[in-house]
């Protein structure tokens, strides 16, 4: 009985190590797919307006990151934001802009590099651009006019209590009456979600667990598996 109790919990044992290595080799393979998906371009969808795809003091949802918004209003209040990292790693100054649309809500719109001294822009305003999540992470320490990141949260007052969460990067913009205006526009790609690791590093992952996977199965095949001998220690003299 006692041998038998043995070999059942030898036998437990042995199943639950090839599954754990035939699982963990899954779920880096399911990491490799994710980088390789994560890497390759998508095309974007038509251009929506915004209010169709978020919605004002909310968080912005996942299926409107990255997507291409349209908006109209009239900017209101003017923003540097400082020490703004490019894509290509340029450290520079951004236009920020307040739009407040004509649904009442509000949303910062990034015009692109800033100049030295931003214009007021008085005209009615209709902005296509790519939607942004919010920054959490302090660029600078700024002085008044300035943001230390593009978050809303920052620019929140009684006059604007209700803003959309994110940004908009401008891609067009049309005032009308029209003004001539110095649009500086930057670069707006898509948000890739941050994997760790690499592709190949991952797939070798999965090669090294299944392979470890098989040793275990295949472990009861070799006598000195199933019949291990004993050990047998002398006396001493």
């Amino acid at each position: 009985m006692k041998k038998l109790a043995k070999r059942f919990l030898f036998t437990i044992v042995w199943l639950l190590l090839i599954y754990t290595g035939y699982e963990l080799g899954v779920w880096q393979l399911h990491r490799a797919q994710d980088l390789s998906a994560s890497t390759a371009p998508v095309a974007d969808k038509p251009v929506i307006e915004l209010s169709k795809i978020a919605s004002a003091g909310l968080n912005i949802p996942i299926k409107a990151v990255n997507r291409i918004v349209s908006a109209s209003g009239e900017y209101s209040n003017k923003y540097l934001a400082k020490d703004q990292k490019l894509p290509d790693g340029k450290i520079v100054d951004l236009d920020v802009r307040l739009l407040d649309l004509y649904s009442g809500h509000s949303i910062l719109v990034v015009r692109g590099v800033a100049e030295k001294s931003p214009i007021e822009i008085k005209s009615k305003v209709e902005v296509v651009g790519r939607l942004y999540p919010r920054q959490n992470v302090d660029r600078a320490f700024p002085k008044p006019g300035e943001l230390s990141r593009i978050d809303p949260a920052l620019v929140v007052s009684e006059t604007t209590p209700f803003l959309y969460d994110g940004y908009i990067v401008l891609q067009k913009e049309e005032l009308t009456p029209k003004i001539d205006t110095l649009f500086s526009p930057i670069p707006t790609p898509q948000l890739k979600p941050q994997i760790s690791g690499f592709y190949w590093q991952h797939i070798s992952y999965v090669v090294v667990w299944w392979f470890m996977a098989a040793l275990v199965l295949i472990a009861p095949l070799f006598p000195q598996f199933r019949n291990p001998k004993s050990i047998k220690v002398g006396k001493r003299k």
